[in-house]
């Protein structure tokens, strides 16, 4: 007789912190050689590796940061399916949500604006300022042309805003998915394909749609399906037997998988590569044609190394990955806008032509934007976290004292609804 298979008491995939570190820092990289120029090729015994196609393209590893977003904010809601523990409420969900985004993003959008965009005289108005700053802090400001693509504030912070406005959909999707998995993720899937068809055929300049939310969707659905499909193996994997054929057949074809998720992700990212080099429409087209691609890549490659034997997991969940990955946030919204200072102000126009300078400003890049990442994570972000979770508690309780002593106007409060994950493990999206 199998083993029944229980939930686990803590859901950690260690693996995805190392996914999560390394696609921050490839798109960091893809910023800090946009200001440096240094040139990315490794030589080793004489053997020359030119990484250029990678780096030129590792933007689009912000699609492998909103997937790992939906495969996080969705897995609790899939384990609840699966052995029935409890998730979060709408409302618990938006104030985690806010706990884990808005401090360093309103730093970043408010610092920005005192440090760069108002001393260098950014802007032609105070109305423009003005719309500029709110459009940021409602994270609405992709939706117009100027405050998306012109801002002074901070260019990478699209990314949240994308995210922020999934999170408003998400706790309806996902109770919505839980009912009728195959239904709505098809939905989200098709929207997804049809608004950048759709776009592509009727839009001659794609620079404001190419990153629109509904031009995501399928990228979040698959990262929900992710969770689904984890959670069944995983569950099927506790009730097997320790040697039986299902788990050996695993550790089988896991690193296969593995290696030919990476043989694929290379391959996308050369095509990328080429693609672009015709100029900036043919670069949006392509990234819209290989973001599906890509995407079930980047899932086959995740969920196969969450199931690789433990030894082979240890390059992507080991300390150092932990902490990058506990760092990540701050270190994407602070990377560029740091690095774009510090080429303009402490590096000469000879940069460019200069090798050992542009390995001493890319070394210089990478470990300001840590250093700053850690004091805004540990000086701000978590600090702030702890404090609006404080609030929260005592928000309850002061509640739950009402209705004890019958108030007439009292409502029944929901359960705290424990979070099933821990915040740097789970439901904090691609930061």
């Amino acid at each position: 007789m199998q083993p029944e298979a229980r939930a686990p008491e803590k859901l950690t995939i260690g693996v995805l912190y190392g996914f999560r570190a390394l696609m921050v820092l490839f798109v960091c990289n893809f910023h800090f050689w946009q200001q440096g120029w240094l040139g990315q090729y490794l030589t080793l015994l004489g053997w020359t590796l030119d990484l250029d196609f990678w780096t030129r393209s590792s933007y689009l590893f912000v699609d492998g940061m909103i997937l790992l977003s939906g495969f996080l904010l969705y897995l609790p809601y899939a384990r609840q399916t699966e052995y029935g523990a409890p998730v979060p409420g709408p409302r618990r969900f938006y104030w985690n949500r806010a706990a884990r985004i808005v401090p360093s993003y309103a730093a970043a959008v408010l610092l920005a604006l005192w440090l760069i965009a108002l001393p260098g005289g950014a802007y032609r108005d105070a109305a423009s300022r003005n719309f500029d700053v709110i459009t940021h802090l409602t994270f609405t400001f992709t939706f117009f042309r100027d405050t998306y693509l012109y801002t002074p504030l901070n260019g990478v912070l699209w990314t949240v805003a994308i995210e922020v406005q999934f999170y408003v959909l998400f706790p309806w999707l996902a109770r919505a998915a839980q009912k009728k998995p195959v239904p709505v993720l098809c939905l989200m899937g098709g929207l997804g394909v049809l608004f950048r068809v759709g776009m592509a055929r009727c839009v001659g300049d794609l620079s404001i749609w190419v990153n629109q939310l509904p031009a995501f969707l399928d990228v979040y659905a698959l990262g929900m399906l992710g969770a689904i499909l984890y959670l069944k193996l995983e569950r099927r994997l506790a009730a097997a037997p320790a040697k039986g054929k299902l788990r050996r057949a695993v550790s089988l074809i896991a690193p296969v998988l593995f290696i030919a998720g990476c043989l694929a992700l290379w391959r996308i990212l050369r095509t990328q590569s080429t693609n672009g080099l015709a100029g900036h429409d043919a670069l949006r087209l392509s990234q819209w044609l290989l973001r599906l691609p890509l995407a079930l890549t980047m899932l086959t490659m995740m969920l196969s190394a969450a199931f690789l034997p433990r030894v082979l997991q240890k390059p992507l969940d080991n300390r150092l990955m932990r902490f990058l990955a506990t760092v990540s946030f701050n270190l994407y919204i602070w990377h560029q806008v740091l690095s774009v200072w510090l080429v303009k102000n402490l590096f000469p126009d000879t940069l460019h032509a200069n090798p050992p300078l542009q390995v001493a400003f890319t070394l210089l890049c990478y470990s300001a934007s840590i250093l700053l990442a850690m004091a805004f994570t540990y000086g701000l972000e978590q600090p702030a976290a702890r404090q609006m979770e404080r609030l929260r508690i005592l928000f309850h309780r002061r509640k739950e004292t009402i209705n004890h002593e019958g108030s007439p106007n009292a409502e029944t409060l929901p359960s705290a609804d424990p979070l099933l994950v821990r915040t740097q493990d789970g439901g904090e999206g691609s930061h």
